[in-house]
């Protein structure tokens, strides 16, 4: 097993996976190709590319490091050979059957993080605040995903702009893509109630306020709150006032301000961001603000505190 600094782990353990995964590659010698999906990305995956016109599963580079890194199940040698050996096991399908308008997914990421890189591939984007509003195909199949990024070019083929890609593709059914609201007292309470290996549990139970706090996050994690489906259904739950908290790329925590005003979130995301990025996970953090939800324009807006004008008196 390979050690690795704490706060470059995630680096040091892809830079050695992938040249792993070269040399096997070159020693398989079927012309075949690595190609990284949203390289150097949050939402990096890893798939093949021989020439033709067959799109292969991928697999999340995040998935990788959990196994390599975080649980040490397996060496990086053996999951090269294990991820190639699902390669040559699976269906591989082709390339228009995927590329469509239809399989496209909202992947979101931090603007001054991945801009460059996001130019680079020739990756189309929208600009949001502190965020980059990226574009995936996605397709499962037989448990299995396939990926790949829209692009420039994709925009080109299709005689659309970027914000029109993004008003075609936000009105997917929930179960399209693969949206989960939990409600965090629900939750909790469950866990509790269920699992018996936790010995650490409130004394007085679960707070009754987190009945007013969802985690919401979809096979694009913090992207799920771009969908207006999603975010109309928490606002028939929660009503005007809910407040959007970026959790992290994978996930949303949807409240009332009951549980903290925008202050004080605001507070605490910055904290929670500088830790994150302390600790080599700085690539999870999403935004450094803290969103609203305008029904009318049926998209996010930056939360503003609520001021009380003081009058003088005379």
């Amino acid at each position: 097993m390979n050690y690795y600094s704490e706060s470059e782990a995630y680096d040091e353990l892809r830079e050695d996976f992938i040249d792993e995964f070269k040399d096997q590659l070159q020693v398989r010698d079927k012309g075949e190709e690595l190609k990284l999906v949203a390289e150097g990305t949050p939402f990096e995956a890893i798939t093949l590319k021989d020439g033709g016109e067959l799109v292969c599963p991928s697999i999340p580079m995040e998935l990788v490091y959990l196994n390599c890194y975080v649980t040490e199940s397996i060496e990086i040698d053996e999951a090269a050979t294990y991820i190639l050996g699902i390669f040559d096991e699976v269906e591989w399908i082709p390339r228009n059957q995927l590329e469509q308008i239809a399989h496209v997914l909202i992947y979101p990421m931090n603007l001054a993080e991945y801009q460059d890189k996001l130019v680079e591939g020739n990756i189309a984007y929208m600009p949001y605040q502190d965020m980059a509003v990226t574009f995936r195909f996605w397709i499962e199949k037989e448990e299995k995903s396939y990926c790949g990024d829209v692009t420039e070019e994709h925009l080109e083929t299709w005689g659309i702009g970027v914000e029109e890609l993004f008003e075609k593709v936000r009105y997917r059914d929930l179960k399209e893509i693969g949206v989960d609201i939990v409600n965090m007292y629900d939750s909790l309470t469950s866990r509790f109630e269920n699992d018996q290996s936790i010995f650490l549990r409130p004394t007085d139970g679960v707070p009754i306020a987190l009945k007013e706090m969802y985690q919401v996050y979809g096979m694009n994690g913090f992207g799920a709150v771009w969908y207006p489906r999603v975010m109309e259904q928490l606002h028939e739950i929660l009503g005007n006032e809910m407040l959007i908290v970026p959790h992290d790329v994978y996930c949303a925590y949807i409240q009332t301000p009951k549980l903290g005003s925008v202050s004080e979130l605001q507070e605490e995301l910055q904290v929670d961001n500088e830790v994150k990025a302390a600790y080599g996970e700085g690539r999870h953090i999403m935004s450094e603000q803290i969103f609203k939800y305008d029904l009318d324009k049926r998209n996010l807006v930056p939360a503003v505190e609520a001021k009380i004008e003081k009058k003088k008196i005379r």
